[in-house]
Order: C-alpha cells, then sequence, then structure tokens
C-alpha cells in the first residue's frame, strides 16, 4: 500500500472518530462531587468500564491527530475518563456507578490492554496524582494474575479444548501475558517485575497453545515450550470451541491482543518477548480463510452476539499484525475493506454514531451494551491512527485475495470444515452456535451471508422461544470426509425439542431427531443438502415453527434493504422491512437472489417459499433483517405423532451463478428402495453429474447409484460422479 493510501486511510478513520466524538456527548456523565471525573455510558463493570478505557483512548488519539478543533475538549474528556476507571478501580478511592469497584479479576486487565495505546498522547499532561493512581492500578493487575489468577473454578494458568469444561481461556491468556509484560516494562524497578516476565511467558504459551506443545521440545524464552504448557485450548488445525462453539470472533480477539503489545512495543522502540507470538502466524494462516473479500469476518460456526460487531472491529488490529508481522500483503488492502464497511454503516445513521440506524432500538433499551459496541468501534479506528503508520507491509504479488485463501480447512474432531474457491465460499460447522450450519455464499459479498440455522432445519417445539437457536438442539454425531481438496460431504443428526419446560412445569425433551447431509461439490460453485426431520418414536411433541431448506439472505443496510430475485415468472423486489410478516410462495423449483445465488428443489417440493419478517430477527439481539427461502414453513401448532416425518427434502445452492444459469439446472432425487436411503443428483457447472446419498438408518444400507454398487453404515453419506450427462 502507497504512502497516499496510507495517508488517506488515516484521514477519513480521523473523520469517523471526529464525528463520533461529538454525537456520543449525550452519553457522557459528569460527577457532582468531582468535577474532574466523567465516563461515558452507564458505564458499569465489567463491559462499561472498558468502554471507558477505549472511549478515553480514542479521545486522547483524536487530540493528538485529529484537527484543532475541540482538541482541548477532547484531551479533557480522555483525562476524566481515565480519572474516573483509576478511581473506582479496588486500588481507588471510590465505588463506581453501580456501587461497586472493579478490578483483580480474569477480564479486568482487557480494557486497560486496549486503552493503553490512546494513552500515551496523555504523558506530557498527566499529573503526578495520575501517574501513581495509573502505577497502582497497573502493579496491582499485575500482582494479581501472579500471585492467584483464577477464571471460574479453575485457578492458575491453564487451558482445555472444550468450552463447557470451564478450562477453555486463550483470549484471557493473552491479554493477561500481555498486562503483565507491560507492567514489568513500565515498573523494572518493582520487586516482582522478573516474575511478572516468567508469568507473561506461561500466559502467552497457554494463549493460542495445541496439544502438540507438549511435547515440543523448542526453546522459547530460555525453556522448551513443554515446560511451560498448561493446556490445549485450540485443536490441532486451529479450531476453537469458545463459548462452546466454532468461535472464529475469538480467533481474532487472541490475534487482536497480540497486535496491540506488537504495536506498542515497537512504538515505545522495544523488543516484544518471543512468547508473544506463539503459534500467531499458524492461527493466522486458518483465520485469513475466513475473512470474505469485502473485509467482513465469515462467521462459519455462527455468532450468539450483534451481527458485524465486536469481534469484527478486532479484526482490524488483526490485519495491521498480519501486514507487519506475518508480512501479508493482502492484509492492508482488507482494512481499507473494512474500514469502508464502518463508513457505510456510519454514514446511513446520520446522527455520527457508528450503529445509529440499524441499533437504534438497542441504543434507547440498552445502553450499556449500545455504548460498548460504540466503543469497541471507537477503540480500534484509534488503533488504526496509532499503528498504521508504524506498519511495514510487503508490496502485492500477483496472486489476488481469493487465490491465496483457496482450498480447504477441515477439523474433524470439532466437526468443522470450510472449501473456499474463486465463486464459493462453503463451510459446515456441526458445533455452530445454532448446532448445525452450513453456508454457500460469494467469497466476495458478506452481505449475503447470514449464520443461524443457515441451510439447516429450524425446528422448535412448545418451551423453545427461539431466543437462543441452540439451547434446546444436542448434537448426536456427524463425520466428515474430505474430496481430495476439491469440496467436501459431511452427515450427521442432531436431536431436537431438548429439555423444553412449558405450562407451570409441564416439560419434554428429545422429540425429533434431524438428519443432514451436506456436500460442497468439485465445480468450485455447488453444494447439495439433504434433511430429513423425524418425531420421537416413542412420545407426542408440539411442534410450533418448522422451516425447511431454510437459506437465510439478509435484507438490510448492506445491501440497500432491497434484494432482487428471480424465478419461472419473472423478477420480483423485496423491500426490507415488509409491512407485515408473510410467506410468499415462489412458483417453480427455482429461484436466484441478485443474479449471484441460485435454489433448485430437487426432492419433496416442487416450489419455494420466502418467509419474511417485519422486525429484524438475526440473532439473540435481532440486528439484521432477513429473509428464509424455504420449502415448506410452519408456524401453527401441530401435534407430532410418534414416528411422524416432519421434513423429507433436497435442494441445490449455486454460488456465483445467474438467474438463466439456475433456471437451467438439471437434478433431481434419486429413487431408492431402502427405506433409510435419500439421494439427489445434479448436473454441475463443470458439466459432471454428481449424486449425494445418504443413509439416514441404524442399519447398513446398500444400492445402485450411477451404475454403482455402493454400501452406507448407518449416519453417513457420499458423493459419486459421473462424467456422463
Amino acid at each position: 500500500m502507497r504512502k497516499n493510501e496510507t495517508v488517506d486511510i488515516q484521514a477519513r478513520a480521523t473523520r469517523l472518530l471526529e464525528r463520533w466524538a461529538d454525537a456520543v456527548e449525550p452519553d457522557w456523565q459528569t460527577f457532582d462531587d468531582d468535577p474532574s471525573l466523567g465516563c461515558y455510558g452507564p458505564c458499569y463493570p465489567h463491559w462499561g468500564v472498558q468502554s471507558n478505557w477505549n472511549y478515553a483512548a480514542a479521545l486522547a488519539t483524536l487530540a493528538a491527530k485529529g484537527t484543532a478543533a475541540n482538541r482541548a475538549r477532547r484531551q479533557q474528556r480522555a483525562l476524566s475518563a481515565l480519572r474516573y476507571v483509576l478511581a473506582t478501580h479496588v486500588t481507588g478511592h471510590r465505588s463506581g456507578t453501580n456501587g461497586k469497584r472493579w478490578g483483580n479479576d480474569w477480564i479486568s486487565m482487557l480494557g486497560i490492554e486496549r486503552g493503553m495505546q490512546g494513552l500515551a498522547h496523555l504523558d506530557n499532561v498527566l499529573l503526578p496524582a495520575d501517574r501513581d493512581a495509573l502505577r497502582r492500578v497497573l502493579i496491582s493487575e499485575a500482582d494479581w494474575l501472579l500471585l492467584k489468577p483464577s477464571r471460574g473454578q479453575h485457578a492458575g494458568v491453564c487451558g482445555g479444548l472444550w468450552a463447557h469444561e470451564g478450562r477453555n481461556r486463550p483470549e484471557s491468556n493473552i491479554w493477561s501475558g500481555c498486562l503483565l509484560w507491560r507492567a514489568a516494562h513500565l515498573f523494572p524497578d518493582e520487586a516482582r517485575a522478573s516474575a511478572w516476565r516468567e508469568q507473561a511467558h506461561r500466559f502467552l504459551i497457554n494463549g493460542v497453545s495445541i496439544e502438540a506443545d507438549a511435547n515440543d521440545a523448542s526453546i522459547v524464552a530460555g525453556r522448551p515450550v513443554s515446560e511451560w504448557f498448561a493446556g490445549a485450548n485450540f485443536f490441532p488445525h486451529y479450531a476453537l470451541d469458545h463459548h462452546s462453539y466454532l468461535n472464529v470472533g475469538y480467533m481474532v480477539i487472541c490475534a487482536s491482543n497480540a497486535a496491540m503489545l506488537h504495536f506498542d512495543l515497537k512504538r515505545a522502540g522495544i523488543a516484544p518477548p518471543e512468547s508473544l507470538y506463539h503459534h500467531q502466524a499458524d492461527l493466522w494462516q486458518v483465520l485469513r480463510r475466513f475473512v470474505f473479500g469485502d473485509g467482513r469476518l465469515a462467521r462459519i460456526g455462527g455468532d450468539t452476539r450483534v451481527r458485524y460487531a465486536y469481534c469484527q472491529e478486532y479484526l482490524l488490529p488483526a490485519l495491521l499484525l498480519a501486514a507487519d508481522h506475518f508480512r501479508d500483503a493482502h492484509a492492508l488492502p482488507l482494512v481499507e475493506r473494512q474500514l469502508a464497511l464502518m463508513e457505510y454503516e456510519a454514514h446511513a445513521g446520520g446522527d455520527g454514531t457508528f450503529y445509529g440506524s440499524r441499533l437504534a432500538p438497542m441504543r434507547k433499551q440498552d445502553p450499556h451494551y449500545y455504548t460498548r459496541l460504540e466503543a469497541d468501534r471507537a477503540g480500534v479506528l484509534a488503533m488504526l491512527l496509532n499503528y498504521l503508520p508504524l506498519v511495514r507491509s510487503p508490496a502485492p504479488g500477483a496472486e489476488s485475495f481469493e487465490q491465496s485463501v483457496a482450498g480447504e480447512w477441515l477439523e474433524e474432531s470439532h466437526g468443522a470444515v470450510v472449501h473456499r474457491s474463486a465463486h464459493r465460499l462453503a463451510s459446515f460447522a456441526w458445533r455452530a452456535q445454532s448446532l448445525a450450519q452450513g453456508l454457500c455464499v460469494p467469497p466476495g459479498d458478506s452481505s449475503m451471508a447470514e449464520w443461524s440455522l443457515n441451510m439447516c432445519p429450524v425446528v422448535r417445539f412448545l418451551g423453545d422461544d427461539g431466543a437462543q437457536s441452540g439451547r434446546h438442539r444436542r448434537l448426536l454425531h456427524h463425520r466428515l470426509a474430505s474430496l481430495g481438496g476439491d469440496g467436501f460431504v459431511t452427515c450427521g443428526a442432531v436431536m431436537e425439542g431438548v429439555n423444553t419446560v412449558f405450562g407451570e412445569g409441564s416439560s419434554c425433551t428429545d422429540q425429533a431427531i434431524t438428519h443432514i447431509a451436506f456436500a460442497a461439490l468439485p465445480d468450485g460453485r455447488t453444494c447439495l443438502c439433504l434433511q430429513y426431520v423425524v418425531a420421537a418414536t416413542d412420545r407426542v411433541g408440539y411442534l410450533i415453527e418448522l422451516k425447511d431448506l431454510h437459506l437465510a439472505i439478509p435484507n438490510d443496510l448492506f445491501n440497500g434493504y432491497r434484494r432482487t430475485l428471480w424465478s419461472s415468472t419473472g423478477r420480483t423486489e423485496l423491500l426490507s422491512p415488509p409491512e407485515r410478516d408473510e410467506t410468499l410462495a415462489i412458483p417453480g423449483a427455482w429461484l436466484n437472489v441478485e443474479d449471484r445465488l441460485g435454489v433448485v428443489a430437487l426432492h419433496g417440493g416442487d416450489r419455494l417459499l420466502v418467509n419474511r419478517s417485519a422486525a429484524r430477527r438475526a440473532g439473540r439481539y435481532q440486528s439484521l433483517f432477513v429473509e428464509d427461502i424455504c420449502m415448506h414453513v410452519g408456524h401453527d401448532l401441530t401435534r407430532c405423532r410418534p414416528g411422524m416425518v416432519l421434513t423429507d427434502i433436497g435442494f441445490a445452492v449455486l454460488s456465483g451463478v445467474t438467474a438463466a444459469r439456475t433456471a437451467g439446472v438439471q437434478g433431481g432425487a434419486i429413487p431408492l428402495t431402502p427405506k433409510g436411503l435419500r439421494g439427489i443428483w445434479v448436473e454441475g457447472v463443470d458439466g459432471r453429474r454428481y449424486a449425494l446419498v445418504a443413509n439416514f438408518d441404524a442399519a447398513v444400507q446398500e444400492a445402485q447409484v450411477l451404475g454403482e454398487a455402493i454400501r452406507l453404515a448407518p449416519g453417513t453419506a457420499t458423493l459419486r460422479v459421473s462424467c456422463r450427462p
């Protein structure tokens, strides 16, 4: 990236931050008993305190790097926010806005780490009392991490693969190690400084840690890695089971905290600890596959929070680290594209805030969380201003970004797989936030991707309010198979209606089983999917919602609240939001979205439906309008007889194809005699015929497919290919 381009990025980031600083003045509060203190938002621990560290960093950065207007006021705001968080720490002299103090816990150092990048700009205006207070806070946190670190029921430095066991803590290990190293650098005269440094190495090496570290004889910080090792937080291929699902967002958080210390030390001319980068380069090589070409994360395992926020923000410092330290020539262009997405949303709001349009209801209903989201974006924009001048990135080569991320990533033990090519990002994750989630989207357009239960049936029984899509589901089994780097096949089952409670203590569980087979074909554009849902054979369940196929297409801010559909009846425009909840029938077995994404029903029905909602409905915080493309939609209470088949369908989704190409897709169901077998076939874009066959029965089944005898074990699927038309 040329110098004039980085200057332009900094100017754009400055404009965003300056507008934001003025727009959030109504969220600023002062205290009558001490006018020198103030805070942004409610400032309750712990999000609120973190938000104020970010706010202080952003305002301090603006005072130093922004335009001359309001410089003094912004510097004073930064000082007031800093003084407030220092005063309300456990070492301070007053309680916070919720009557409590913060600090000395597993997350208390996170806000500090995110804020220190901006506080360097206040160095010449800090009073001796400010310096003493900051020193007390940092020493207190470092000593806590040295002498009595704990998170939940587990004390000390540890790690674990599975979140439900309580020992999976990669991100907090990294930010803990970073704070310890930072404190040792700032206060080398402290008696425990040497012990802080040693503990920092221990935390950092057990951040992005894998099982192979237990036997790694490589010397880091004077010892073999195996001697530092306390537990694996990542799977062998760097899948992360954080918050109990495949959490791409927290993979980013792990990289972002390393980035902050990297650049803060580089700015100070101080050598970083070698443990800071432990497996970070390996993690980045995986993580970069999960970035759309427009700079947004591909959350292949879903997201429990607001779409396009929080973890997405911290991709920005991770990209800067990748450009500077890992020599990724594609990272800085992705920084610019992520900035463009931020600009687009801020402009749409019209009031200077970052999320003022899309999340306006949250600002009124939950100011604690809303100001947290705004402050995170402000904080990373400050990082962009502070860190970008330090980046030394290689010049771009002939290889495009898509070429650099093409191919396959697979983590069999976690049940996740991705295949990426020029026209298709295909993935499936069995341990997604919703349990089971697929994607088949153009890799350059993140606005077409939604996570929760995408390309998987929505099955809700009485007592399931749908607020947490994986809460009443249980993974039964799954299998993954690579197609030699050209695609993949996966098959598995999920129990539905688990532990539902209703009617003053009435309850039911294990009410249906969803079987899914999913394949990303070697043609680089097509995915095939079979869905089969059957009610439990020994009980009666009461179904309240069923949607199959369930290809979720956002229709919100980033596509101009307008989607164009093509079908056998021509062109249809869907303006968002609709006036009311509705389900539109689309005659014929195919449709295409935006002349880019095709859907074809192959088995179980000859029409498609578009289920629409007048309210945003993506995720727990309902942060996107979404159109659900289905084959069947039911919202009426239905009594399910034992063994009743609720869904039995098959379909194809094609990425990067026109409406005309979608209309011409040849395919259909494969008639198979054994009861438990299901099969569909399609002619791929490459002219070859593909057949996906799955055995959803409990016994081994045999059949003839494309002239070939196959034998399938229970719960498995296979893809067969024929060159014959």
